[in-house]
């Protein structure tokens, strides 16, 4: 009998999950608000794509100008990591449907009693609130019996929050507020009950609204791993000290545009479609930045204030490009394909 390797029996092949298709959210973009977004964005698109490295004396030199010592920023992000004003939204759930179950899925949103859940949104104590509670005490879809409209929900979108350790984050958000405390068991009860119609993927995570302003995974890039040992002593032969130190020098700004392409196929697990999209409970980025100065410069921005959202939408997954009459790419959006009106 041959001696050698153990023979086991090997692990069963994951099942594949399915495909991530759509998303529940609040879209953040209306008429009134889009104007003050995209200012906004392209402001902090200036800011922060390119490192500021002036030293403290240049600085200095500026004069009593505030505006050119607060936007000294110590870290940058990659330009395609900023989102699109157009995709701006706060996702309420994340779904895998077929054909049928979209349609079942678009059938409910059409139902649910907006004005009637708004004011029972309207009698929660924010702190106490539920997803249980907020919508599952009344059936919550339309009736001739409804009560008139409740006033619109208006919300100011501030200031910049990590996801992670901002020493370590791949997520930057702003977080919506609306002063009459509505928004957040609103916003439960509705993905409550698309949660009790099973179109929603599960996720125990508890509700964060959260507008993403900057998400690495879009950079589509990985910080280069130094070569391994005997690689190393490979390359200083053969091509010196200096071209060794050259490739291990290479900033976190040129990685992330993908140099190290080969390898990320090797070694990052596949996404699914809607991770890649940065969505679902599994979503990560490899490409890490430092954002403790970028949060600090943006603790109080203001992104947009005072305006009414309009709707709530399923969208599908993958933001798609907009293009002019030349070709260039001038916007990019995600698709709705349905919709339900909010008071206004």
């Amino acid at each position: 009998m041959a001696r050698g390797k153990k023979q086991g029996r090997g692990k069963p092949p994951a099942q594949k999950k399915p495909p991530l298709t759509h998303f529940l959210c609040l879209p953040l973009v209306t008429r009134d608000s889009k104007p003050q977004l995209q200012a906004s964005v392209e402001k902090f698109r200036g800011i922060v794509t390119t490192k500021n490295e002036q030293t403290a004396s240049q600085v200095g030199k500026a004069g009593d100008d505030d505006n050119s010592k607060s936007e000294t920023i110590t870290s940058s992000v990659h330009p395609k990591a900023i989102r699109p004003v157009g995709a701006l939204h706060c996702t309420l759930g994340v779904m895998s449907l077929d054909q049928n179950k979209l349609e079942e899925a678009k059938e409910l949103l059409r139902h649910l009693d907006i004005p009637l859940m708004l004011q029972h949104a309207a009698s929660q104590e924010h702190e106490q609130v539920t997803a249980t509670d907020a919508a599952a005490s009344e059936p919550l879809v339309n009736s001739t019996n409804s009560p008139p409209n409740t006033t619109p929900l208006r919300i100011d979108l501030r200031g910049l929050v990590s996801m992670h350790a901002p020493q370590k984050t791949s997520i930057l958000y702003s977080a919506p507020v609306d002063q009459t405390g509505r928004l957040y068991p609103f916003c439960l009860a509705v993905q409550e009950k698309f949660k009790e119609s099973d179109f929603l993927v599960k996720d125990d995570r508890k509700l964060k609204l959260h507008a993403t302003i900057v998400n690495t995974i879009y950079a589509k890039g990985r910080k280069q791993r130094p070569p391994p040992q005997w690689k190393m002593k490979q390359q200083t032969t053969s091509s010196g000290q200096g071209a060794l130190g050259s490739r291990m020098g290479d900033s976190a700004e040129k990685a992330a545009v993908g140099d190290d392409k080969a390898e990320e196929q090797k070694t990052a697990k596949k996404p699914q479609q809607g991770e890649v999209e940065g969505h679902g409970p599994n979503a990560n980025a490899p490409l890490k930045i430092d954002a403790t100065s970028i949060l600090e410069r943006f603790k109080d921005f203001v992104w947009a204030e005072d305006f009414v959202l309009d709707r709530i939408a399923i969208c599908e997954m993958g933001a798609k490009k907009i293009t002019n009459d030349e070709g260039r790419v001038v916007a990019e959006e995600y698709t709705e394909v349905a919709s339900v009106q909010l008071p206004t």
